[in-house]
């Protein structure tokens, strides 16, 4: 029996349910509403709240802390620029569970688990209109002003600003060349032709005469 066995294994090795939380953790901190099952929702508000608590002393401890559970530097300063000072007033219950029914398939309970203190998405957009009319009020202010003391306003600019005169790059004198001289080619001497030498003749030169020839002589 499991008695007095409090923590969720999730069939997982003790790194894996490490990892699976700082991920949970980091994505409910970036996007402020996940969905994931009853169980896991569950240990990440078990996780998370704490670290929450932590963030409203903006310190170098306390930021070390929670980046070493963390381990992103973006989630750890949106905590303590602003998710600390949001829960100030707040001594707990940060997160709220919304069941979600059943997933298809194992039939697993699902849920919403979210901030209870949320930035909607009708604040974003109410401060971007804000932001539109502000720009608009700007533009409107612009074109009041009269065409004359716009070009006072542009005068006094190009005053200020002093001009740049273009440096001259020096011209490199090209040397003077020389007037090419037609090379004169030497005459050629004929060569003279040696005599030919003349060979010894031998006896195998010699023609050959009668046999009767030498008693005649």
């Amino acid at each position: 029996m499991r008695h007095k066995k409090l923590s969720r294994r999730f069939s997982r090795t003790s790194s894996h349910r490490q990892a699976m939380m700082r991920n949970l953790a980091i994505s409910i901190i970036e996007h402020e509403i996940i969905k994931t099952t009853v169980e896991k929702g569950k240990e990440l508000r078990r996780f998370l709240e704490p670290l929450i608590t932590k963030s409203k002393s903006n310190n170098l401890h306390s930021r070390r802390i929670v980046l070493s559970k963390l381990g992103s530097k973006e989630a750890v300063k949106k905590m303590f620029n602003d998710l600390g000072p949001r829960f100030a007033d707040i001594n707990g219950g940060y997160l709220r569970i919304i069941k979600a029914g059943f997933r298809e398939g194992d039939k697993a309970d699902m849920c919403y688990i979210e901030l209870t203190k949320r930035i909607e998405v009708s604040e974003v957009a109410e401060d971007k209109e804000n932001l539109e009319k502000q720009s608009a009020d700007l533009i409107e202010d612009d074109s009041k002003l009269t065409p004359t003391e716009s070009i006072e306003g542009q005068q006094e600019v190009t005053e200020k600003t002093p001009k740049k005169t273009a440096a001259k790059k020096p011209t490199a004198k090209k040397p003077a060349t020389k007037e090419e001289t037609p090379k004169k080619t030497a005459a050629k001497k004929p060569a003279a032709k040696k005599p030919a030498a003349k060979k010894p003749t031998t006896k195998k030169d010699e023609p050959k005469g009668n046999w009767w020839s030498r008693f005649l002589k």
